[in-house]
């Protein structure tokens, strides 16, 4: 068990109070931290539930605000639950929670999915990655299946084939026992996975918070690379281990994933690479969808009309 005061987590939820109170569960059994939920606009009973939850669960200390009300708070408090007044999509919604803790004096910021189970000793190797080097800004931890630990989702994170448009995450489906010290090691990511990330103090104040402009996907990916550029690297924890839910995989795939992935993927690859890049990403990233959805015309729709939108899209 860990206590940190200069930690805290975040966890966004949407129409999705079962999962974020399975990952609060997993939170106050592995880490004693403050926590920042964010409810992102949900149309459920979600905030009541949290509520209810929150109240039951912590006590005295805690802080249920509106968007509004909790831009004049900087108070610590073991739990928070922001009610956002719409649905602001991963990056504009974790952003809120962002500033608030910000204010607050918090030195790191762990962001989770709410469909995270942390493993024990996850929050302690991030902490150790960060702090062994001070260049380090962001530090994520190893994703394996939720219904099969034993096999990994992605190392930390993935590569980028930016002619593509597309990412691919390292070692998925690799076995658990791969990451054994002495055998080989996967190769180094371009990016890490957001869905368990620790952020430094230093990359808020100097980079900034997450672009909201993506809606999501991308974002990582582009609050990374600004780090890059001012001097802050990133990191795989291999001691931290995190299950999570097979968002890796095309199957069962909805329109409006289709539509935001291709979106995001030309709106990163206009702000960061040459115009010969983004335009063949377009053209490949069109075809990937017609050829991945051939019996769902409606994902192929979709999935044009985000090319479309990224290609409209002006920095």
């Amino acid at each position: 068990m860990i206590s940190h005061d200069k930690v805290c987590a975040f966890v966004l939820n949407w129409n999705g109070a079962d999962q974020t109170i399975a990952c609060m569960d997993s939170l106050k059994l592995h880490c004693d931290i403050p926590v920042v939920i964010i409810d992102n606009g949900s149309k459920d009973d979600s905030v009541a539930r949290l509520t209810a939850y929150l109240n039951a669960e912590s006590g005295e200390d805690v802080l249920v605000a509106s968007e509004d009300q909790i831009k004049s708070i900087s108070q610590k408090h073991k739990r928070t639950l922001i009610s956002n007044n719409g649905n602001y999509g991963y990056a504009g919604g974790n952003n809120i929670g962002l500033e608030y803790a910000l204010r607050a004096g918090y030195e790191y910021f762990w962001i989770l999915n709410n469909d995270i189970v942390l493993e024990d000793g996850a929050l302690e190797a991030l902490l150790t990655t960060m702090e062994e080097d001070p260049k380090c800004g962001f530090a994520a931890s190893v994703l394996v299946y939720e219904n099969n630990p034993n096999i990994i989702q992605c190392v930390g994170g993935g590569t980028i084939y930016p002619w593509l448009g597309k990412t691919k995450l390292i070692g998925k489906n690799a076995n658990r026992s791969e990451l054994t010290p002495g055998l080989p090691t996967f190769p180094k990511p371009d990016y890490v996975m957001g869905a368990s990330m620790l952020i430094s103090r230093a990359v808020l104040e100097t980079v900034g918070l997450m672009e909201d402009r993506y809606f999501m996907y991308s974002e990582e990916l582009d609050w990374q690379y600004r780090g890059a550029k001012a001097g802050f690297s990133f990191k795989v924890s291999e001691h931290s281990f995190a299950r999570h839910g097979d968002s890796g995989s095309s199957k069962g795939r909805s329109h409006m994933f289709h539509y935001y992935r291709n979106r995001a993927a030309i709106m990163y690859n206009k702000k960061f690479h040459s115009t010969p890049v983004w335009l063949m990403s377009a053209l490949t990233l069109t075809a990937i969808t017609i050829l991945q959805n051939r019996k769902s015309p409606k994902n192929i729709r979709y999935g044009i009309k985000g090319v479309a939108e990224g290609l409209s899209f002006s920095w």
